[in-house]
């Protein structure tokens, strides 16, 4: 069995919507390449240990195991995080939310950016590597998370992060900029979430309050410090109600960003 032959079986193994692409992530994991070096050898016999291996990631896969825990490692920002069981994998879709902060904070000298909910890192770290002269908090509460976000620090060697292990929802301070993908989802929301979904962390997903704990709680926090921007990450349903929120908590300047899928992803936010 060749290279490409064996992308091909592990196509048919997972047989999912995106098991070309899977198949091939598994595959130059197990081959340590890239696409261009793949083209190279995929015509070669495949060796039988990474055939075991490719196969069984493609069993851990087909049971409901995230590709990305699987593979250890996924990419965010054009950054590298590793990621795994008890830690929320970055989407894509999140990197609208870096784009507007780093827009927030373009004609800040030496900014101080404050990370809630950070989770693996993904948004601090991605700020951080960006902004080379900010200093970027990055708070997370639950054990294995943060043990990712010490790793991430280390692994992308953001020295200008500094992991704080705390509750977002007691956290205040002053800050230039403070950012937050924080749990969201409503717990009556759990039965349209797929079952790889769900293999990440519920502390990372659900909230009270019909998803709108974590919204309330750090507007309310942050309202009586110095002029500042605040971006949340929000569900494409949770607009108006985490527009309500900040208006009853004196912010002004309030706009509503779509994601690159054209869904309502991030609402920024004023303190004047």
């Amino acid at each position: 069995m060749t290279y490409f032959e064996l992308q091909k079986q592990i196509e048919k193994k997972l047989d999912c919507k995106n098991a070309v692409f899977e198949a091939r992530q598994i595959l130059l994991h197990n081959l340590n390449c890239d696409n261009t070096g793949f083209i190279k050898i995929r015509r070669q016999t495949a060796d039988d240990e990474i055939i075991k291996n490719c196969f069984q990631m493609a069993q851990k896969r087909r049971n409901g195991v995230p590709l990305y825990y699987i593979l250890g490692v996924c990419e965010f920002y054009s950054l590298s995080f590793l990621v795994g069981e008890g830690v929320l994998i970055p989407r894509d879709d999140t990197e609208i939310l870096v784009d507007e902060a780093l827009k927030a904070i373009k004609d800040i000298k030496n900014p101080r950016v404050l990370d809630l909910c950070s989770g693996s890192g993904a948004i601090a770290v991605a700020i951080a590597k960006n902004r080379p002269d900010s200093l970027v908090y990055a708070v997370e509460l639950y054990d294995k998370a943060f043990s990712y976000l010490q790793k991430n620090i280390e692994h992308n060697q953001a020295k200008n992060v500094r992991a704080i292990k705390a509750d977002a929802q007691d956290f205040c301070g002053e800050y230039d900029l403070v950012v937050s993908n924080p749990p969201y989802i409503a717990e009556k929301e759990r039965n349209d979430l797929s079952a790889e979904v769900l293999f990440e962390p519920e502390t990372a997903l659900f909230a009270d309050d019909n998803g709108l704990y974590f919204y309330k709680k750090i507007a309310e926090n942050f309202k009586i410090h110095k002029k500042f921007t605040l971006i949340f990450e929000i569900g494409y349903k949770m607009e108006k109600s985490v527009t309500e929120i900040l208006k009853n908590n004196g912010y002004s300047c309030i706009s509503a960003i779509k994601d690159y899928g054209k869904n309502t992803r991030v609402i920024k936010a004023e303190k004047n």
